[in-house]
């Protein structure tokens, strides 16, 4: 299993981890995971605020095509899961993909991104270990935890939007740097 996936970002844009099941609730048809137009706008709209990385356990080929339908551009980054993540929702137990997602984001805060970027990790089955971890991360971090059966809504983006809009609101400017 490889650890990591990158393509060259920028460091000047948010890191948007976006599982798929639970949050974008794709359909699969043909074998291709398909978004309704409505869901396909809200990504667009995620794209725009940020690097979008996908955090899922659907394969590299799965997310390239969902990518390209959907009309992101580029090549977004992904960060490869073990297959054998799945759990239990009914029993408190870590959030299953924290221990990557950190581990990811280290290899990528050396790799290409500096320490001041913002990630916004959205993701269904968040759980109170990831809030502590977010808690004291050392880049601003935002967790977006959509009901699985309704996913990602126009709310989460605009929520999204909020915490960009109001880390760009503290940062200095010439003339106050």
């Amino acid at each position: 299993m490889s650890l990591l996936y990158t393509r060259p970002m920028d460091s000047n844009t948010a890191l948007i981890l976006l599982d798929v099941d639970g949050v974008l609730n794709p359909q699969v048809s043909s074998g291709k995971l398909t978004l309704d137009p409505a869901r396909a706008a809200l990504v667009q709209q995620l794209s725009s605020l940020g690097s979008i990385v996908w955090a899922t356990s659907w394969s590299a080929a799965d997310t390239y095509h969902l990518a390209n339908d959907i009309g992101l551009t580029g090549d977004p980054a992904a960060i490869a899961f073990p297959s054998a993540i799945q759990v239990d929702r009914r029993k408190p137990a870590p959030t299953p993909k924290l221990h990557w997602v950190d581990r990811w984001l280290n290899r990528t805060l050396i790799d290409d991104v500096d320490s001041t970027t913002p990630v916004v990790w959205i993701e269904d089955r968040l759980r109170e270990d990831a809030y502590a971890w977010a808690r004291v991360a050392t880049r601003p971090t935002l967790l977006i935890k959509p009901d699985a059966e309704v996913g990602l809504t126009a709310e989460h983006v605009a929520s999204i939007r909020e915490f960009l809009n109001g880390l760009a609101d503290r940062l200095p400017t010439d003339e106050t740097a």
